[in-house]
């Protein structure tokens, strides 16, 4: 009787053990995409309308192209997977695949020396964030800075050269900001640009901003041109200065550890996807950024360019910009910044 229980027992902890190597080989092949297509929830905070979104549904075509039945992707716009915070967690905890969305979201949760993307015209035009990024350094030497948070960028999409918007006047000069409360995101870099350029800096979420500029509460936004045409802030706020102060991208992100995990083959497929689309979608933002000017003045806003004497004084006025990332990164992290400059 006692051997009959002993081999009872014996080959339930057989069954039970079998079945847990059964469930665990399982994990594995569904996590690795062995048993279904590897699913890439993309998420972002842009409308669904822009040409971001566009060009992150069409990553879903190339890769199906390239690798019948090996990927899924799911576009979610318009914060559906969540605000920017929830997005930067949420590929940390695996929620989210992939995100995109200012630099300064994901600098914020990555150090002081990722920050310096968003020195004070360290690109001052398309032309020069678009070869100091791909053709001299920046995007590697972003991801050098990242490397240690754990996120990844696999590319870059363009959002647009930073502007100012303003319910009252045109920016020309420092004194002409003086008083000004100009909303930013909060990030302690932003903080110190704007009050080198003589506005008294305001951080405010997203969600707040419209009312309050419409309300006064504001009196000038810090962004792009693609976020002003979106949301119609020309209406509210009809002046428009073109100051081109700082580079806007938006940094695609995934987690190190998610992209590292991936088959050689799944990987190269999936960036050489990346780069086509966040290619031509650069190319498509930048052209559209005509058009957004031509409807500011079609529908009555002034739009006013700073002239090269304008810009050079507010390069001048924004060096101690550098003098206190200096302090906060050492002299050699920002050279190897300003060696990328084209």
């Amino acid at each position: 009787m006692k051997k009959v229980k002993w081999l009872a027992l014996v080959l339930v902890v057989v069954l039970v053990m079998g079945c847990m190597a059964g469930c665990g080989s399982n994990e594995k092949a569904v996590s690795e995409g062995e048993d279904g297509p590897i699913v890439i929830k993309i998420g972002h905070t842009d409308s669904s309308q822009r040409s971001t979104h566009k060009w992150s549904e069409a990553l879903g075509d190339y890769l199906e192209k390239e690798a019948p039945g090996r990927f899924k992707v799911e576009v979610y716009s318009d914060g559906q997977l969540g605000d920017t915070p929830d997005l930067v967690s949420g590929i940390k905890i695996g929620t989210v695949t992939m995100m995109f969305d200012l630099s300064s979201a994901i600098t914020s949760a990555s150090g002081p020396a990722s920050t310096c993307i968003d020195l004070p015209y360290l690109y001052p035009s398309f032309e020069a964030w678009e070869k100091g990024t791909f053709e001299k350094g920046g995007l590697e030497l972003f991801n050098e800075t990242l490397k240690d948070s754990g996120y990844y960028c696999l590319d870059m999409y363009y959002n647009g050269m930073r502007q100012v918007i303003s319910r009252d006047k045109i920016y020309k000069t420092q004194s002409d900001l003086d008083g000004q409360k100009v909303r930013i995101a909060q990030n302690d870099l932003n903080i110190e640009i704007w009050k080198a350029m003589g506005a008294n800096p305001t951080p405010m979420a997203w969600g707040e901003v419209v009312t309050s500029l419409s309300q006064g509460q504001i009196n000038a936004l810090d962004h792009s041109l693609g976020v002003f045409n979106d949301f119609n802030l020309h209406e509210i706020a009809p002046h428009v200065t073109l100051t081109n102060h700082a580079s806007s991208p938006f940094p695609i992100i995934c987690s190190r550890d998610w992209i590292e995990s991936l088959d050689q083959a799944d990987r190269e497929v999936l960036e050489a996807g990346v780069k086509e689309v966040a290619k031509k979608q650069r190319a498509e933002e930048y052209a559209k950024e005509k058009e957004y000017i031509k409807r500011f003045k079609d529908e009555g806003a002034e739009v006013y360019e700073l002239s090269a004497d304008e810009i050079k004084a507010f390069q001048k006025a924004v060096e101690p910009v550098y003098d206190h990332q200096r302090k906060l990164v050492g002299d050699e992290m920002i050279e190897k910044w300003l060696k990328t400059r084209p």
